[in-house]
């Protein structure tokens, strides 16, 4: 195998996309990590999907904003074109803080689902943490 094809294949990019389907390297040699091919409870089912459809909603909202702001670019002062590619520009924003929003909901309720609800943070009776 080639230097280059080698250093593609052992880039962080594709690490990090095995790692999240559950394979992880050391060195040349692959081992289980956890992943979406190694979740035990439904919860962390539930998680892996919802990131996985956040991160392809989020790549679609920042495909709109980019076209939108390349229309505008190319509308060459005509009014009509310019206020449609504002319209896009805004919905994708708006889009990418209702994403961002969700993604903080989801990621608080699935951590109370998988490892419970959190501590008060008061000391037990007993003095014992």
């Amino acid at each position: 195998m080639t230097k280059l094809a080698q250093a593609g294949i052992n880039s962080p990019i594709f690490r990090g996309i095995g790692k999240f389907f559950g394979v992880e390297y050391e060195g040349e040699k692959a081992k289980a990590a956890k992943g979406l091919s190694s979740s035990t409870q439904i919860a962390e089912l539930i998680s892996f999907i919802v990131q996985i459809l956040l991160v392809v909603a989020g790549s679609i909202a920042v495909i709109y904003l980019i076209v939108g702001a390349y229309r505008y670019i190319t509308a060459h002062g005509n009014e009509e074109q310019m206020e449609s590619a504002k319209k896009t520009m805004t919905g994708a924003i708006v889009g990418l803080v209702i994403i961002a929003l969700a993604f903080a909901v989801i990621t608080i309720i699935l951590n109370i689902l998988i490892s419970g609800p959190g501590g008060t943070g008061l000391i037990p009776s007993g003095g014992k943490k």
